[in-house]
């Protein structure tokens, strides 16, 4: 079963340079699953390429998750480092809802794997960017208290200059919550194969989900 199958169909209709939420226009699909369909976009006030996460219908028309993403967006917006790919906003219309963010050329971890010879990295590959990696989670959890909940390949992109950026701060495990609470699945927020026992228990976030 697919992700769009699973939880919903996510926000349909938009094509390349159409104009979205009064300022952004459209290029390219960059990826998309259950969890929304993430857009290339042209933001024409700052003149800069951003990325658009566009929600599942099934969350952006609920007045809860809206507002539990809200929140956590405003959360997100405070994190300022190099290594975590940054949010700019919550962005909200009649056509739907979505979190506007920082463009990064490159590729998730997830993805990159699979082209290696041998299916796996080598450990001098890994060395760098778990280094990167462990200085954006220092960061995030001791100055910002902000727990990713959901961190995983997927969630970690290379960008074209070879540097680690974490996607979706926040914001991946918030929209698993609201897909789950509104279409009556149970279960805690983020990926199974990936969570702590504690997460997977439903315990309340903490920064030692993100290192198990």
């Amino acid at each position: 079963m697919s992700d769009d199958l699973e939880f919903g169909s996510t926000v349909r209709g938009f094509i390349p340079e159409q104009k979205v939420f009064g300022r952004y226009v459209l290029r390219k699909i960059l990826g998309r699953g259950g969890m929304g369909v993430v857009w290339l976009a042209r933001d024409e006030e700052l003149e800069r390429e951003i990325a658009i996460k566009f929600l599942p219908e099934v969350v952006a028309s609920d007045k809860q998750s809206i507002k539990d993403l809200k929140r956590e967006t405003r959360r997100s917006l405070e994190l300022t480092h190099p290594h975590i790919i940054r949010i700019y906003d919550f962005v909200q219309d009649s056509t739907g809802a979505g979190i506007s963010m920082e463009y990064v050329a490159g590729d998730t971890l997830a993805s990159l794997k699979v082209d290696q010879p041998n299916g796996h990295f080598e450990v001098t590959q890994l060395e760098a960017w778990l280094t990167q990696l462990c200085r954006a989670l220092d960061y995030a959890h001791i100055k910002a208290k902000v727990v990713h909940r959901d961190l995983k390949p997927a969630n970690v992109m290379i960008d074209e200059q070879g540097d680690l950026k974490i996607a979706d701060f926040g914001i991946a495990a918030s929209v698993s919550d609201s897909v789950s609470r509104v279409s009556n699945q149970a279960g805690s927020s983020g990926t199974p194969v990936y969570m702590s026992p504690q997460q997977m228990m439903g315990e309340d976030p903490d920064p030692l989900d993100d290192i198990y």
